[in-house]
């Protein structure tokens, strides 16, 4: 599984900013003027970050290596900061862009300016490069093969690879077949994977990498940038509520504004059930595509075009299904020479849906042209296609060489290789799996009725991150919940369809947080609240933060805001994304 960042959607939506005055903060920690003790604040360059904002600088902290034993050494985290803009600094706010395995020091440098901009420059912005995470933390980037292109032949055609399997995805008997027939052979794969990692660069620090030691982490991190035993301000979207909710049990006394953002459900998060949660608003996500591609007709979404001008959503879907089953009966009967595959073309699918901006060019230009290669394919091969469709397919040359998705890998730029942090930190995370005995069958099982039972569009392709068979546990264990000395308020924010991370994740954490949380339903699409433009999103957020101000919850509800009418999915072709324009918008507001 990929729990995708949030905070990337930001370059893509502009602007974030500030809806309320600079208020003093009720929790009563102003920032001192001592940040930095052991920390050179330096040019980025260093970190191979090309910017002259002065605002900008980054640097090393060193933590113990284990927390318990100091025998083990230091580790050192690479982080960054976009330094507050006011004459009056409230505060640091600490953030965690998501994955795992997503990099801080990116999320700084592309967007601390933006973040900064919603809390009106008040706010020290502050992120860092968890452990096993890219080229300046160490441990580092968890490397375990010596190029992709070993990489990849040692997961050829294999169950692991579940983007580019042949897997229909309604599991019929040849799927049934096809998926169980390399359970033994794959599941030794897994098992020599996790020994190359342990072979890797960092293979023998793999046990200090994990949420417990990050969580330690960021601690370490507020006592010295706001002062020992001081109140943390810490804002985690996606994967990184994982480590909010983790910091707000294992330090509950210094939790200060803390924002849970498309929250990863805490009871499923260290087992391979974590899989049927985060997959329960695919469909629901998949359809407000759909319908809204079919409502914006012609004008807006080209695949009107090949279904007619009466398309409905159902008619959009159906589209796409019938053209990822002519692709692989194409793949079935012998046709191989498309560049990508029918597990890659959902996958790529579900990628997008995290992100509603990117819905039009996505689907007007991968997709549409897709689309119409497989179907012109099908024809000149005499195939059969289109199901209980009849589509207007263009007449055309048929083209399959042209590269159209554009699937890309998280590598290191210096090495080029894979970096399996993500691995790294779920397998560090999970003991219940291993206590439990679970097998590569027990997954598989689970993917299949996921696939029939919760998600027929994305059950099937969705990645396994090679999470079975990892060897290595984290030196800490992440404690059982207990909120009972939580003091402060704690924001909780779902979105009603989020193909990653559902609404109901966002009320398992409520619950687990009990009076202690404020929840937070964004009426839109996509993954976090940040995928959409939302006034009374973003205004809550900055409330919280600067105020220390929450709305008042409905009895026995929790707070609805909706998303802004800017946030157009399917706008004329060819025209600018409007919600940009609700951001210039947001700025210019005074409060």
């Amino acid at each position: 599984m990929v729990i995708t960042s949030g905070f990337l959607a930001l370059s893509s939506l502009f602007i974030l900013a500030a809806p309320v005055s600079a208020v003093p903060s009720s929790f009563g920690r102003l920032q001192r003027a001592s940040e930095g003790n052991d920390i050179l604040w330096e040019n980025c360059s260093t970190f191979g970050v090309d910017s002259r904002d002065p605002r900008l600088t980054c640097g090393y902290h060193e933590v113990p290596m284990d927390y318990h034993d100091p025998r083990a050494g230091k580790a050192r985290l690479a982080v960054a900061r976009y330094a507050a803009t006011a004459p009056q600094k409230l505060g640091t706010l600490f953030v965690n862009p998501g994955g795992p395995g997503n990099s801080g020091v990116d999320l700084i440098a592309q967007n601390g300016q933006n973040i900064s901009l919603l809390f009106r420059g008040t706010y020290d912005i502050v992120s860092w490069d968890p452990r096993g995470v890219g080229l300046y933390t160490f441990p580092g980037a968890v490397t375990c093969f010596n190029s992709q292109a070993e990489e990849g032949a040692f997961f050829q055609n294999t169950i692991v690879q579940s983007i580019n399997h042949t897997i229909a995805g309604k599991f019929d008997q040849q799927d049934l077949d096809e998926f169980f027939s390399r359970t033994e052979e794959d599941s030794r794969l897994l098992l020599e994977f996790g020994a190359r990692c342990q072979r890797g660069p960092v293979g023998k620090f793999l046990q200090y990498i994990g949420t417990s030691s990050t969580v330690r982490d960021l601690a370490s991190l507020g006592n010295l940038i706001v002062g020992k035993d001081k109140p943390i301000d810490y804002w985690g979207v996606s994967y990184g509520t994982v480590i909010g909710i983790n910091f707000l049990n294992m330090f509950p006394e210094r939790a200060g504004h803390v924002i849970l953002d498309g929250v990863v459900d805490p009871n499923t998060w260290v087992s391979h059930k974590i899989l049927r949660t985060a997959l329960i608003d695919g469909e629901k996500t998949y359809s407000a595509l759909t319908d809204a591609c079919a409502a914006s007709g012609k004008a807006g979404c080209r695949l009107v075009e090949l279904v007619g001008d009466h398309a409905t959503g159902p008619d959009i879907k159906r589209l796409l299904n019938d053209a990822h089953d002519t692709a692989l009966r194409l793949l079935r009967a012998g046709f191989d020479k498309f560049p990508i595959k029918p597990g890659e073309m959902r996958a790529e699918l579900h990628d997008v849906l995290t992100t509603p901006v990117f819905w039009s060019p996505f689907i007007n230009g991968e997709v549409f042209h897709t689309v119409v290669l497989i179907f012109q394919t099908a024809q000149s091969l005499n195939i059969s296609y289109g199901g209980n469709g009849t589509y207007h397919i263009p007449s055309g040359t048929v083209n399959i060489s042209t590269s159209l998705f554009k699937s890309g890998t998280s590598s290191s730029p210096a090495q080029n290789l894979t970096d399996h942090a993500f691995e790294a930190i779920i397998g560090a995370d999970n003991f219940i799996d291993i206590e439990n005995h679970i097998v590569m069958k027990d997954v598989l099982n689970e993917i299949v009725d996921i696939t029939r039972a919760v998600s027929p569009a994305f059950g099937a392709v969705w990645r396994l991150g090679h999470n079975f068979g990892w060897p290595v546990r984290s030196v800490e264990r992440l404690p059982p919940f207990d909120f009972s000395k939580l003091k402060n308020p704690v924001l909780v924010i779902g979105n009603t369809a989020d193909p990653i991370t559902p609404f109901v994740s966002a009320q398992a954490a409520a619950n687990l947080l009990g009076k202690h949380a404020t929840l937070v339903e964004q009426l839109g699409v996509g993954h976090v609240s940040i995928a959409q433009f939302s006034l009374c999103t973003l205004s809550t957020i900055a409330n919280y933060v600067l105020a220390s101000k929450l709305p008042e919850v409905p009895n026995g509800g929790h707070i609805k805001c909706e998303v802004d009418p800017s946030n157009i999915l399917f706008p004329p072709i060819g025209t600018s994304t409007p919600a940009k324009r609700g951001f210039n918008q947001f700025m210019r507001r005074r409060w």
